[in-house]
């Protein structure tokens, strides 16, 4: 996908939830689709700042934290408390390291109709669902 398509994407649901278009949010964007994964605020900002001086870590948090209202990224929690940033937004589960907190996805299939359910059941409104295994990565057991 070129800059023009991944602009014209963005572009598109800015203009259709009433929100701006402004350069750092093209350019965090833009990073984004180049750099798939799981990212915190704080490495997209030190990622781009040097080609972008003006760019501050309150633009990056704010324009994250748009994207996931917009649905082109997930917020994701983390054992450590760091919201990171997935840019996957299909519906697809994770392994959490608890040692070294790495983030891998999984990809399996894991019916979460009884757990919708049982949200909705809460009146809890579900956006999307996924499972987190939790355990040690294959570096920590080895290096354990």
């Amino acid at each position: 996908m070129g800059d023009v398509d991944i602009d014209d994407q963005l572009i598109r649901a800015l203009r259709a939830h009433g929100h701006r278009i402004t350069a750092p949010r093209l350019v965090v964007y833009r990073h984004l689709r180049t750099h798939e994964g799981h990212h915190a605020a704080e490495r997209v900002h030190r990622d781009l700042v040097g080609a972008n001086p003006s760019l501050s870590p309150a633009t990056v948090y704010a324009t994250l934290d748009l994207l996931a209202d917009l649905g082109l990224v997930r917020r994701m929690s983390t054992l450590r408390g760091v919201a990171l940033y997935d840019t996957r937004t299909d519906e697809h589960h994770h392994l959490v390291c608890r040692s070294c907190g790495a983030i891998t996805d999984l990809e399996a299939p894991v019916p979460t109709g009884g757990a919708r359910e049982a949200a909705a059941g809460h009146g809890f409104r579900v956006e999307h669902t996924t499972l987190q295994v939790t355990g040690l990565c294959a570096a920590c057991v080895a290096g354990a």
